[in-house]
């Protein structure tokens, strides 16, 4: 049984260190447990139907993409909010490119976050002293910001720290 783990660990490890995805990301995709990794890294053993999962995962990755490997990719830091719900989830960190007759669109709390890189105190704090742009009542409670006020006001950020501003 200790071949079984041994070989299980390095092929895991092996290919988390080839391809760059998360640990989390494979025991979500393998088995549906985004703890699994951390799990087993603290001792857990893992039994042998999860291990065939995730080795079963491991061999079709693989086979579908042809035996190539993406190139490594460095993991970023873990945002102070990564523990979200999945309704919070930011879907897109980066602003897509809008020509002059786009839609206009609201965001909400958590795209503000990590678009502007402040936290929910700083964005609150800073629109009661004027300095952030107020958001538009979308009903109930719900508030969203408008997206062209918050790209305006990083412009300003950016200009007022390069010094034209």
């Amino acid at each position: 049984m200790e071949t079984l783990e041994r070989y299980f660990n390095s092929r895991t490890s092996a290919f988390l260190e080839e391809t760059g995805m998360g640990a989390t990301t494979l025991g979500m995709k393998a088995v549906g447990d985004p703890n699994l990794m951390r799990e087993i890294a603290q001792g857990r053993s893992p039994s042998l139907r999860i291990a065939d999962q995730v080795l079963a995962f491991i061999d079709s990755h693989e086979r579908d993409s042809g035996g190539a490997r993406a190139p490594h990719r460095r993991r970023r830091a873990p945002s102070p909010r990564a523990r979200r719900t999945k309704r919070s989830r930011v879907k897109s960190e980066q602003p897509m490119e809008r020509g002059p007759n786009a839609p206009m669109r609201f965001l909400r709390l958590p795209e503000v976050e990590a678009r502007t890189g402040l936290a929910r105190p700083t964005i609150y704090a800073r629109m009661a002293a004027g300095t952030f742009p107020q958001p538009v009542s979308l009903g109930g409670r719900a508030v969203g910001w408008i997206e062209s006020e918050i790209e305006e006001w990083m412009r300003e950020r950016i200009a007022n720290t390069r010094g034209g501003g």
